[in-house]
Protein backbone atom coordinates (compact mmCIF):
# COMPACT_ATOMS: atom_id res chain seq x y z
CA UNK A 1 0.00 0.00 0.00
CA UNK A 2 1.42 3.60 -0.92
CA UNK A 3 2.07 5.81 2.24
CA UNK A 4 1.33 9.67 2.21
CA UNK A 5 -1.32 9.43 -0.30
CA UNK A 6 0.59 8.59 -2.84
CA UNK A 7 -0.22 7.51 -6.27
CA UNK A 8 2.62 6.76 -8.76
CA UNK A 9 2.41 8.08 -12.24
CA UNK A 10 3.38 5.11 -14.93
CA UNK A 11 2.21 6.96 -17.64
CA UNK A 12 5.16 7.63 -20.12
CA UNK A 13 3.67 9.95 -22.45
CA UNK A 14 2.67 11.98 -19.45
CA UNK A 15 5.69 12.24 -18.26
CA UNK A 16 7.14 12.92 -20.82
CA UNK A 17 4.46 15.97 -21.49
CA UNK A 18 5.33 17.13 -18.01
CA UNK A 19 9.21 17.39 -18.53
CA UNK A 20 8.52 19.08 -21.95
CA UNK A 21 6.37 21.51 -20.39
CA UNK A 22 8.90 22.28 -17.47
CA UNK A 23 11.57 23.63 -20.54
CA UNK A 24 14.61 22.00 -18.64
CA UNK A 25 18.06 23.66 -19.78
CA UNK A 26 21.31 21.47 -19.58
CA UNK A 27 22.30 22.57 -15.65
CA UNK A 28 19.29 24.23 -14.49
CA UNK A 29 18.74 23.74 -11.39
CA UNK A 30 15.20 22.40 -10.75
CA UNK A 31 13.82 21.16 -7.87
CA UNK A 32 11.01 17.84 -7.68
CA UNK A 33 8.48 18.15 -5.33
CA UNK A 34 7.87 14.22 -4.21
CA UNK A 35 9.42 12.14 -7.14
CA UNK A 36 7.71 8.50 -6.00
CA UNK A 37 9.26 6.13 -7.77
CA UNK A 38 10.96 8.17 -10.13
CA UNK A 39 8.64 8.70 -13.24
CA UNK A 40 9.62 12.04 -13.35
CA UNK A 41 13.05 12.12 -12.32
CA UNK A 42 14.55 10.08 -14.65
CA UNK A 43 13.60 12.11 -17.28
CA UNK A 44 14.05 15.52 -15.83
CA UNK A 45 18.09 14.33 -15.64
CA UNK A 46 18.27 13.33 -18.94
CA UNK A 47 17.04 16.56 -19.80
CA UNK A 48 20.32 18.12 -18.11
CA UNK A 49 18.60 18.97 -14.88
CA UNK A 50 20.66 19.24 -11.66
CA UNK A 51 18.15 18.18 -9.58
CA UNK A 52 17.33 18.07 -6.13
CA UNK A 53 14.36 15.54 -4.98
CA UNK A 54 12.21 16.18 -1.75
CA UNK A 55 10.55 12.96 -1.22
CA UNK A 56 8.74 12.41 2.55
CA UNK A 57 8.57 8.51 2.69
CA UNK A 58 12.60 7.29 3.55
CA UNK A 59 12.22 3.89 1.66
CA UNK A 60 11.24 5.63 -1.53
CA UNK A 61 14.31 8.43 -1.03
CA UNK A 62 16.53 5.84 -0.58
CA UNK A 63 15.17 3.34 -3.56
CA UNK A 64 15.27 6.41 -5.94
CA UNK A 65 19.14 6.45 -5.39
CA UNK A 66 19.45 2.94 -6.15
CA UNK A 67 17.78 2.45 -8.74
CA UNK A 68 19.44 5.40 -10.49
CA UNK A 69 22.78 4.69 -9.16
CA UNK A 70 23.45 8.05 -7.39
CA UNK A 71 24.17 10.33 -10.61
CA UNK A 72 26.32 13.35 -9.70
CA UNK A 73 23.43 16.11 -11.10
CA UNK A 74 20.89 14.58 -8.57
CA UNK A 75 20.70 15.06 -4.48
CA UNK A 76 17.34 13.61 -2.51
CA UNK A 77 16.55 15.30 0.20
CA UNK A 78 13.93 13.06 2.55
CA UNK A 79 11.90 15.41 4.11
CA UNK A 80 8.44 16.78 4.39
CA UNK A 81 8.37 20.03 2.04
CA UNK A 82 5.72 21.89 4.20
CA UNK A 83 7.94 21.98 7.07
CA UNK A 84 11.46 21.84 6.03
CA UNK A 85 13.71 24.89 6.04
CA UNK A 86 13.23 26.10 1.79
CA UNK A 87 16.56 28.30 2.23
CA UNK A 88 18.26 24.45 2.50
CA UNK A 89 17.18 23.76 -1.33
CA UNK A 90 19.09 26.80 -2.89
CA UNK A 91 17.75 28.58 -4.96
CA UNK A 92 15.89 26.25 -8.06
CA UNK A 93 14.82 28.13 -10.90
CA UNK A 94 11.74 25.74 -11.88
CA UNK A 95 9.74 23.17 -9.85
CA UNK A 96 8.17 19.97 -11.17
CA UNK A 97 5.94 17.81 -8.74
CA UNK A 98 2.96 14.82 -9.09
CA UNK A 99 1.93 16.25 -5.62
CA UNK A 100 -0.28 13.97 -3.23
CA UNK A 101 -3.64 15.21 -3.66
CA UNK A 102 -4.18 15.63 0.23
CA UNK A 103 -1.44 18.04 0.87
CA UNK A 104 -1.48 19.85 -3.06
CA UNK A 105 -3.32 23.23 -2.18
CA UNK A 106 -0.81 23.69 0.91
CA UNK A 107 2.22 22.97 -1.21
CA UNK A 108 1.41 25.59 -3.96
CA UNK A 109 0.24 28.18 -1.10
CA UNK A 110 4.04 27.56 0.06
CA UNK A 111 5.39 27.87 -3.48
CA UNK A 112 3.59 31.46 -4.05
CA UNK A 113 5.30 32.54 -0.52
CA UNK A 114 8.86 31.37 -2.15
CA UNK A 115 10.52 34.23 -3.85
CA UNK A 116 13.16 32.18 -5.79
CA UNK A 117 11.40 30.03 -8.76
CA UNK A 118 10.82 31.28 -11.83
CA UNK A 119 8.05 28.50 -13.23
CA UNK A 120 6.46 25.51 -11.81
CA UNK A 121 4.60 22.28 -13.64
CA UNK A 122 2.43 20.62 -11.08
CA UNK A 123 -0.20 17.82 -11.04
CA UNK A 124 -3.24 18.49 -9.31
CA UNK A 125 -6.85 16.74 -8.68
CA UNK A 126 -8.87 17.95 -11.70
CA UNK A 127 -10.81 19.97 -9.17
CA UNK A 128 -7.98 22.10 -7.66
CA UNK A 129 -6.67 22.47 -11.20
CA UNK A 130 -10.09 23.91 -11.89
CA UNK A 131 -9.80 26.30 -9.08
CA UNK A 132 -6.38 27.47 -9.99
CA UNK A 133 -7.81 28.30 -13.39
CA UNK A 134 -10.59 29.88 -12.62
CA UNK A 135 -11.61 33.24 -13.26
CA UNK A 136 -14.46 35.72 -11.75
CA UNK A 137 -17.99 34.52 -12.23
CA UNK A 138 -16.76 31.17 -13.20
CA UNK A 139 -17.77 27.76 -11.13
CA UNK A 140 -14.45 27.09 -8.93
CA UNK A 141 -13.43 31.07 -8.24
CA UNK A 142 -11.97 30.89 -4.89
CA UNK A 143 -9.55 32.59 -2.60
CA UNK A 144 -6.53 30.39 -4.53
CA UNK A 145 -7.30 31.45 -7.60
CA UNK A 146 -7.32 34.97 -6.42
CA UNK A 147 -4.00 34.18 -5.01
CA UNK A 148 -2.76 32.76 -8.26
CA UNK A 149 -3.45 35.68 -10.72
CA UNK A 150 -1.81 37.96 -8.25
CA UNK A 151 1.49 36.03 -8.11
CA UNK A 152 1.68 33.95 -11.35
CA UNK A 153 0.04 33.36 -14.55
CA UNK A 154 -1.47 29.78 -14.80
CA UNK A 155 -1.84 27.63 -17.91
CA UNK A 156 -2.93 23.94 -17.83
CA UNK A 157 -0.84 21.87 -19.80
CA UNK A 158 -3.05 18.65 -20.21
CA UNK A 159 -5.46 16.30 -18.75
CA UNK A 160 -4.80 13.01 -16.87
CA UNK A 161 -7.12 10.23 -16.49
CA UNK A 162 -7.11 8.15 -13.30
CA UNK A 163 -5.82 5.14 -15.10
CA UNK A 164 -2.42 6.89 -15.85
CA UNK A 165 -1.56 5.64 -11.64
CA UNK A 166 -0.85 2.83 -9.78
CA UNK A 167 -2.77 2.69 -7.90
CA UNK A 168 -5.65 4.31 -9.72
CA UNK A 169 -6.68 7.26 -8.12
CA UNK A 170 -11.01 8.05 -7.69
CA UNK A 171 -10.53 11.42 -9.35
CA UNK A 172 -8.67 12.66 -12.74
CA UNK A 173 -5.90 14.95 -13.07
CA UNK A 174 -4.68 18.04 -14.86
CA UNK A 175 -1.34 18.87 -14.73
CA UNK A 176 -0.79 22.90 -14.97
CA UNK A 177 1.92 24.90 -15.92
CA UNK A 178 2.52 28.16 -13.36
CA UNK A 179 5.01 31.46 -14.14
CA UNK A 180 5.77 33.58 -10.98
CA UNK A 181 5.48 36.65 -11.42
CA UNK A 182 8.55 39.11 -10.41
CA UNK A 183 6.55 40.62 -7.83
CA UNK A 184 2.79 40.68 -6.50
CA UNK A 185 0.24 42.19 -9.43
CA UNK A 186 -0.75 45.20 -7.14
CA UNK A 187 -0.31 48.59 -7.39
CA UNK A 188 2.56 50.19 -4.84
CA UNK A 189 -0.41 52.32 -3.11
CA UNK A 190 -2.04 48.48 -2.11
CA UNK A 191 -0.71 46.45 0.33
CA UNK A 192 -0.45 42.59 -0.36
CA UNK A 193 -1.36 42.00 3.74
CA UNK A 194 -4.32 44.34 3.26
CA UNK A 195 -5.30 43.20 -0.32
CA UNK A 196 -5.63 39.41 1.10
CA UNK A 197 -7.31 40.07 4.43
CA UNK A 198 -9.75 41.44 2.20
CA UNK A 199 -10.28 38.58 0.48
CA UNK A 200 -10.34 35.86 2.64
CA UNK A 201 -13.18 38.06 4.68
CA UNK A 202 -14.94 37.89 1.52
CA UNK A 203 -14.34 34.36 0.41
CA UNK A 204 -14.77 32.84 3.94
CA UNK A 205 -18.53 32.22 3.82
CA UNK A 206 -19.02 31.87 0.21
CA UNK A 207 -22.75 31.96 0.23
CA UNK A 208 -22.97 35.11 2.08
CA UNK A 209 -23.06 39.11 0.45
CA UNK A 210 -19.26 39.81 0.02
CA UNK A 211 -20.20 42.54 1.72
CA UNK A 212 -21.45 41.24 4.76
CA UNK A 213 -18.75 38.83 5.42
CA UNK A 214 -16.24 41.08 5.38
CA UNK A 215 -18.05 43.43 7.75
CA UNK A 216 -18.20 40.35 9.27
CA UNK A 217 -14.49 39.49 9.70
CA UNK A 218 -13.55 42.90 9.76
CA UNK A 219 -15.61 44.64 12.77
CA UNK A 220 -16.22 47.26 10.06
CA UNK A 221 -19.89 48.83 10.03
CA UNK A 222 -21.41 47.52 7.54
CA UNK A 223 -23.01 51.14 5.71
CA UNK A 224 -18.91 51.34 5.87
CA UNK A 225 -18.15 48.78 3.98
CA UNK A 226 -21.20 49.36 1.65
CA UNK A 227 -20.03 52.53 0.91
CA UNK A 228 -16.63 51.30 -0.27
CA UNK A 229 -18.18 48.66 -2.10
CA UNK A 230 -19.70 51.65 -3.57
CA UNK A 231 -16.46 54.05 -4.22
CA UNK A 232 -15.00 50.96 -5.89
CA UNK A 233 -17.95 50.25 -8.17
CA UNK A 234 -18.98 47.14 -7.49
CA UNK A 235 -22.69 46.31 -6.57
CA UNK A 236 -23.21 45.91 -2.90
CA UNK A 237 -25.00 42.47 -3.18
CA UNK A 238 -21.56 40.96 -5.20
CA UNK A 239 -20.62 37.60 -3.87
CA UNK A 240 -16.88 37.13 -3.39
CA UNK A 241 -16.54 35.03 -6.67
CA UNK A 242 -18.21 37.73 -8.87
CA UNK A 243 -15.34 39.97 -7.56
CA UNK A 244 -12.66 40.62 -9.90
CA UNK A 245 -8.73 40.91 -9.01
CA UNK A 246 -9.17 44.84 -9.65
CA UNK A 247 -12.31 44.89 -7.65
CA UNK A 248 -10.66 43.56 -4.79
CA UNK A 249 -7.62 45.72 -5.41
CA UNK A 250 -10.54 48.63 -5.48
CA UNK A 251 -11.77 47.42 -2.77
CA UNK A 252 -8.37 47.79 -0.61
CA UNK A 253 -7.85 51.09 -1.77
CA UNK A 254 -11.66 52.11 -0.19
CA UNK A 255 -11.08 50.58 2.74
CA UNK A 256 -7.17 51.89 2.98
CA UNK A 257 -8.07 53.67 6.12
CA UNK A 258 -9.46 50.01 8.40
CA UNK A 259 -6.97 48.20 6.87
CA UNK A 260 -4.20 48.14 9.85
CA UNK A 261 -7.28 47.05 12.45
CA UNK A 262 -8.35 43.82 10.15
CA UNK A 263 -8.21 41.06 12.94
CA UNK A 264 -6.60 38.75 10.52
Amino acid sequence: MPRYDQHFLVSPETADRIVRAAGISPGQSVLEIGPGRGALTERLLNAGARLTAVEIDARLAQDIERRLGAPEGLRVVCADFLTMDLSALGEPRKVVGNLPYSVATPILQRLLDWPVWISAVLMFQKEVARRILAGPGEDGYSLLSLSIRIKARAEQVCAVARSAFRPPPRVDSTVVLLDRLPRPDLPEDVQEAAFFRIARAAFAHRRKLASKSISFATGIDRPKIEAAFARAGIDASARAEDISPEGFIKLARALKDFCGTFAG
